[in-house]
């Protein structure tokens, strides 16, 4: 097993929260992980992104050249980390906040609009978390949830429904076309 996997996007979209989340369930089920966070200047609003490798063996270099598997979260993350999917991978695109390139390695999601429904904007890493694992078909819905929540409660009842509710509209969304 090898999994090479990039999140990208703003700083404050949460995506270093859903790369430490996927690493740590991923110690369940690889030998080797990596987690590789990178913060832009600004941070909070600056591009900031994460790699996340997997591997059976002990993994040489934690730096994605070539990945397997993408969530990109706006524009400047697309223009940066698409050329690096490889031939057999998957890119998740919010296109709430980025253009949709033809190229049939690319599920859009509307992220940012589906978290809305859900009850908050903010939660849209998660929409995007749960269209990625559904996919990626390393855990079951119920072992996500149930981490989901765990991670949640800290943060208040009304945070937990959201980010529930979130991850179930990614989970279970459907490209059209």
């Amino acid at each position: 097993m090898l999994r090479r996997t990039v999140f990208s996007g703003f700083g404050g979209q949460g995506l270093m929260f859903i790369g430490k989340l996927f690493a740590g369930m991923a110690l369940e089920k690889a030998e080797h992980v990596t987690f590789i966070p990178s913060y832009g200047a600004e941070v909070r609003g600056g591009t900031s992104n994460c790699q996340i490798t997997l591997a059976s063996s002990e993994i040489a270099s934690p730096i994605v050249e070539e990945a397997d598997a993408m969530i990109l979260m706006n524009q400047p993350s697309v223009d940066r980390f698409l050329p690096l999917l490889s031939e057999n991978g998957t890119a998740f695109v919010n296109t709430s906040m980025a253009e949709l390139p033809s190229d049939d390695r690319i599920v859009g999601i509307p992220a940012t609009d589906l978290a809305h429904e859900a009850g908050n904007v903010l939660a849209a890493n998660i929409v995007m978390f749960g269209a990625y694992l559904r996919r990626e078909g390393l855990f079951s819905f119920e072992e996500v949830a149930a981490r989901i929540a765990e991670v949640s409660a800290g943060k208040g009842a009304e945070f937990g429904a959201v980010n529930a509710a979130a991850f179930e509209k990614g989970w279970n969304f459907e490209q059209a076309g």
